[in-house]
């Protein structure tokens, strides 16, 4: 097996090719690397506004359901205040 020890023209342009594009690819990956970080950096923003909005639900769901129950409450007559001796309702809350 017989190793060529000579350099060629040609090979020094594939040498100084492979490294002019190694760096261009590293250059563009930077770019493109940037990008996402700030992509995810907004999407962090976005997911604690819709975490927000779901507390902001929750607390509008049991605040519904508090008003739910104290309709039914005055539907069968609780919630009133029962003065009269016959046990009947006088009127509401003050």
């Amino acid at each position: 097996m017989n190793i060529d020890p000579t350099i060629t023209f040609g090979n020094l342009v594939e040498v100084g090719s492979i490294i002019v594009g190694g760096i261009v690819a590293l250059i563009s990956m930077r770019g493109t690397v940037n990008n996402l970080k700030d992509d995810m950096t907004d999407m962090k923003a976005e997911i604690k506004k819709v975490g927000q909005v779901l507390v902001t639900m929750a607390v509008t769901t049991t605040r519904l359901d508090n008003v739910e129950k104290d309709i039914r409450d005055l539907k069968h007559g609780r919630g009133f205040i029962r003065d009269r001796q016959d046990g009947g309702i006088q009127g509401e809350y003050p």
